[in-house]
C-alpha cells in the first residue's frame, strides 16, 4: 500500500514537473516575443526622437532667418519711408519753384547782356549825343538791366528746379528700390514662416509618436519585470521539484533493485536447498548446481 502510494505521489509530481516546465517554455516564448516588441519601440522611438530634434533644428534655423530677414525689412521701411518724406518736401519745393517761374514768365528776349554791353560801348564811344539820345540810352539800359536780372532771377530758378527735379528722380529710383527689395524680402520672410511652421508641426507629431513608443516601451518594461520574477520562482520550483523528483527516483530504482535481490536470494535459497537434499541423497549435480552451494555456503 506504502509502494502504490509512493508511485501516486511520484506520478504526481511528474505531471507537476512537466506542467511547470511547459509554463515556463510559455514565459520564456512570451518573454522574448516582449522583449523583441520592446527593442522595434526602443529603436523606433530613438529613430524618431531623432528625426524630430532634426526638423526642430530646421524650425529653428528658419526662424532665425526669417527674423534676419524682417530686421532688414523694417530697416529698408525705415530707409524708404525717409525718402519718401524727403521726396515729399523735394517736391513741394519743385511745385513752389514751379509757381515763381510761371508768376515770373519765361523772358523773351535770350540776348540782354549783348545789347546791354552794346549800349554801354554806344555811350562811352560817340563823342557828341544830344540829351534826348542819352536819355533814351539811358532808359533802355535801365529797362534791359532790369530784365537781365529778371533773366537771372529765371535761370537761377530754372538751375535750381532741374537739380531738385534730377535729385528727385533719383530719390525716387532709390525708393522704388527699397520698396522692391522690402517686396522681395517679405515674400522670402514667408517662405521661412511657412518652413517654420510646418517643420514644427511634423517634429511635434513625430515627438508624440516617440513620446507613445516610450510609454509602450515603459508597460512593457514592468510587464517584462513582472514576467521574469514569474520566471525566476517558477525556475526556482521546478529546480527544486526536479531535484526531489530525482531524489526520490533515485531511491525508487534502489528499492526495486533491494526488493529483485530479495525475492532472487529467496530463490537462490529455496533452489539451493533443493540441491542440498538431493546432494546429501548422494545424487550427482552439475557444474552449476556446485556454483549454487558454493555461493550460498552450503558447501
Amino acid at each position: 500500500m506504502s509502494t502504490k502510494n509512493e508511485e501516486i505521489s511520484l506520478q504526481d509530481k511528474r505531471t507537476n514537473l512537466t506542467s511547470l516546465r511547459l509554463r515556463r517554455k510559455e514565459l520564456i516564448d512570451q518573454l522574448h516575443e516582449l522583449n523583441n516588441r520592446r527593442n522595434e519601440l526602443r529603436s523606433q522611438r530613438d529613430k524618431n526622437n531623432k528625426l524630430a530634434r532634426e526638423l526642430f533644428d530646421e524650425a529653428r534655423i528658419s526662424k532665425e532667418k526669417r527674423d534676419q530677414i524682417n530686421e532688414e525689412v523694417q530697416v529698408r521701411k525705415q530707409m524708404r519711408d525717409i525718402l519718401r518724406e524727403d521726396a515729399d518736401k523735394i517736391g513741394k519745393r519743385i511745385v513752389e519753384l514751379g509757381s515763381q517761374m510761371k508768376n515770373m514768365g519765361v523772358p523773351k528776349n535770350r540776348r540782354v547782356g549783348d545789347q546791354i554791353r552794346r549800349l554801354e560801348r554806344q555811350l562811352e564811344t560817340t563823342p557828341f549825343l544830344t540829351k534826348e539820345m542819352e536819355k533814351q540810352t539811358l532808359t533802355q539800359l535801365e529797362e534791359l538791366s532790369s530784365e537781365f536780372e529778371k533773366l537771372e532771377q529765371f535761370k537761377d530758378l530754372r538751375s535750381e528746379f532741374r537739380d531738385i527735379q534730377n535729385k528727385l528722380r533719383h530719390m525716387q529710383t532709390e525708393i522704388k528700390t527699397y520698396h522692391t527689395s522690402v517686396t522681395t524680402l517679405a515674400q522670402e520672410s514667408q517662405i521661412h514662416q511657412e518652413k517654420m511652421l510646418e517643420a514644427t508641426k511634423k517634429a511635434k507629431k513625430i515627438k508624440e509618436e516617440a513620446d507613445e513608443s516610450h510609454a509602450e516601451v515603459i508597460a512593457l518594461s514592468s510587464t517584462i519585470s513582472g514576467i521574469r520574477k514569474e520566471l525566476d520562482g517558477l525556475t526556482g520550483e521546478v529546480k527544486k521539484l526536479s531535484s526531489e523528483l530525482g531524489q526520490e527516483i533515485q531511491a525508487a530504482r534502489k528499492a526495486k533493485k533491494s526488493e529483485a535481490k530479495r525475492v532472487r536470494d529467496q530463490r537462490l535459497d529455496s533452489k539451493a536447498e533443493e540441491i542440498l537434499v538431493r546432494y546429501k541423497e548422494g545424487a550427482s549435480l552439475t557444474l552449476d548446481e556446485f556454483k549454487v552451494l558454493m555461493e550460498r555456503g552450503l558447501i
